[in-house]
């Protein structure tokens, strides 16, 4: 028998997500028969217009403007728009609130104040992207378990191919500073990694990247939202996790290869961040077929 298997794990390890929400409200797909002045109104979310069949026209802020075929248009709260609509197009309008997802409140803002109304036009073609409206659709016909969540993973993964396509000037301040931050979370955590098999003192942690132990501490609350000890154990157990699935190692074997004083310390770790202990665990995922 010959088997072959590739993998393809997550670029960035470390990376938590933004501190930033994209959620689905809904979307329409408008198709026009004949011509018709849609009335001047103010937006209160987010909206996304794709355009698959244009050529699309519209004021905004008192800018005009077209989109062709592939555009796609983000329009924030509080704009002024008014569609000019005519016949044979056709257009998709998603809509869509930005939360922060501690504590469920309206996020950072998408973009800085008082742009030109046509630097909110993504550049580049987004005619395959449809895909994702159809699945949104999907969902929204089944109507099925957890179909909220597919549809907000789903928007998130839409928006943060738009926000690609925006230049990064007219966006807000905070969302210029987040490539920033996740290189920040992917520098601390690499240099975690080195030490995954030993139990460093913060100061250690904080030597090997330059900084003194109160910056990293601070850095790491901001970025991880826990202090570096808590986050260090929360990638041994990571790191444990492959050892048990991938490599089918014993308990003991993983609590020595990551620096715990015994089993039973890893085992306590383990089960006060998983839930279960480590054999458990292991165990669930073999039952699962989960390799």
């Amino acid at each position: 028998m010959t088997m072959h298997k590739e993998r393809f794990r997550r670029p960035r390890q470390s990376e938590v997500g933004a501190r930033l929400r994209p959620v689905f409200d809904d979307f329409h797909l408008l198709r026009m028969e004949g011509s018709y002045e849609y009335p001047r109104h103010q937006h209160t979310n987010y909206e996304v217009i794709l355009i698959e069949r244009g050529p699309y026209r519209c004021e905004l802020n008192g800018t005009e403007l077209t989109l062709v075929d592939g555009q796609t248009l983000i329009i924030k709260p509080g704009d002024l728009h008014q569609d000019h609509l005519s016949d044979g197009q056709r257009h998709h309008v998603l809509h869509f609130r930005l939360l922060d997802p501690e504590s469920g409140r309206p996020g950072m803002a998408l973009f800085r104040p008082g742009i030109p109304a046509g630097e909110q036009v993504c550049r580049g073609h987004y005619a395959g992207e449809t895909w994702f409206l159809a699945e949104l659709r999907r969902e929204a016909e089944a109507g099925g378990a957890y179909a909220g969540a597919v549809q907000d993973s789903l928007m998130e993964a839409l928006f943060w191919r738009l926000v690609r396509g925006l230049d990064p000037k007219v966006l807000s301040q905070e969302m210029r500073q987040l490539p920033a931050a996740a290189a920040r979370r992917e520098e601390i955590a690499d240099v975690m990694a080195r030490f995954l098999a030993k139990n460093p003192t913060v100061a250690e942690l904080s030597g090997a990247l330059g900084v003194s132990p109160r910056h990293l501490t601070n850095q790491c609350v901001k970025l991880f939202g826990q202090p570096p000890a808590r986050l260090l154990l929360q990638l041994k157990v990571r790191r444990a996790e492959e050892l048990l699935r991938y490599r089918t190692q014993r308990v003991r074997e993983v609590s020595d290869a990551l620096g715990f004083a015994n089993p039973y310390h890893f085992s306590r770790a383990f089960r006060r961040l998983r839930g279960c202990a480590p054999s458990q665990w292991s165990r669930s995922q073999a039952r699962h077929g989960v390799s």
